[in-house]
C-alpha cells in the first residue's frame, strides 16, 4: 500500500523527519507517536529548572515500547515517495529552524506542510499545546530518565549558589 494512504503516513514522516535531523530510530518513532497524539499534554515542573511534558500515546502494540519498535521498523522499511520525502524534508527544516529560533523559515515549514496535507495534524498540535499552556504547572512527581536527570543536574550545576 502506499504510504500516502496508510493510516500512520504521519508518523512515518515525522520519524523520517527526526531522522534526517540526527536523531536515532526509537527516539524518531517515540517522537512522531507523542505529536501525532490526540490525547491532551501535561506538563510537569521540576525544582523551577525545567518543565517536562508528557502525553498519553494511543497505541496498537501489547506495550508502548512495543508499538514504538513497530513503528520504528516500519519507518524504516517504508519505500520513499515524492511525498515522504517532501514531509520528512520540511520535518527536518522545521526542526532546525526551531533550533536556531528562526521564525521565518519554521512558518514557511509550516506552510510547506499545510500543503502536503498536514492542516489537521498541525491544528490539533497547537490546539493540545495551546490547550496545556493554560494550565498550572504542578510539581513533577517520580523520577526522570536518565536523560532528563542529566539535564537537570547540568541545569542545577550552572544556577549560581545562594548566599548563606
Amino acid at each position: 500500500m502506499p504510504i500516502e494512504r496508510d493510516r500512520q503516513k504521519f508518523e512515518v514522516a515525522i520519524a523520517w523527519g527526526f531522522g534526517l535531523a540526527g536523531y536515532g530510530p526509537t527516539i524518531s518513532a517515540y517522537c512522531a507517536a507523542w505529536a501525532t497524539s490526540n490525547k491532551p499534554i501535561r506538563l510537569e515542573d521540576v525544582e523551577g529548572l525545567l518543565t517536562v511534558a508528557g502525553t498519553e500515546i494511543p497505541r496498537t502494540a501489547s506495550s508502548l515500547e512495543k508499538h514504538i519498535d513497530a513503528l520504528a521498523r516500519k519507518a524504516k522499511g517504508t519505500r520513499q515517495t515524492e511525498w515522504l520525502a517532501s514531509s520528512a524534508l520540511a520535518v527536518k527544516a522545521l526542526i532546525l529552524a526551531a533550533r536556531i529560533k528562526n521564525t521565518e523559515v519554521y512558518c514557511g515549514m509550516l506552510d510547506i506542510l499545510i500543503g502536503l496535507g498536514w492542516g489537521e495534524v498541525i491544528e490539533r498540535l497547537s490546539a493540545r499545546i495551546i490547550e496545556a499552556a493554560k494550565s498550572n504547572i504542578p510539581p513533577r512527581e517520580g523520577e526522570l530518565g536518565r536523560q532528563g536527570q542529566a539535564l537537570l543536574d547540568w541545569l542545577r550545576s550552572t544556577m549560581p549558589e545562594k548566599p548563606k
